[in-house]
């Protein structure tokens, strides 16, 4: 389907919100809009982790900097050097996290809408079901 160049993440989200669990045809069509929503969230989660590790090489080199111009309490110095960094970079890990986590509960509700289609497949299709 590939609507990930003509939608957006909060657009993608509010088409799947506007589908019928009722139908097959239309829990299909969430599923299918919530797997292209797994693509962009598994993207910026992905962009999330190279911030993080870009943020971390960072203050890993300023450190090293830090503590070989230092004269005396080096690694003091290093850490004072660094603090601004670890700040940052803490905010990167939370978001990291946090996308990480956006990735798992999309991927929970559509194996739960998966269930739920071949459970109202299965009623369509046996006669005995007035249901439908």
């Amino acid at each position: 389907m590939s609507l990930q160049k003509q939608y957006s993440l909060g657009e993608l989200y509010s088409l799947a919100e506007q589908c019928s669990h009722d139908y097959p045809a239309t829990l299909a069509r969430k599923i299918e809009y919530l797997t292209e929503v797994q693509v962009l969230l598994g993207r910026r989660a992905a962009e999330a982790v190279r911030d993080y590790k870009r943020l971390y090489a960072e203050r890993k080199r300023v450190y090293a900097e830090a503590y070989l111009a230092a004269g005396k309490d080096k690694a003091q110095r290093a850490e004072l050097a660094i603090i601004e960094i670890r700040l940052k970079e803490a905010d990167a890990e939370a978001d990291k996290v946090r996308w990480h986590n956006a990735v798992e509960s999309n991927d929970q509700v559509i194996n739960s809408l998966k269930y739920s289609l071949k459970v109202l497949l299965a009623e369509y299709d046996n006669p005995a079901s007035a249901r439908r």
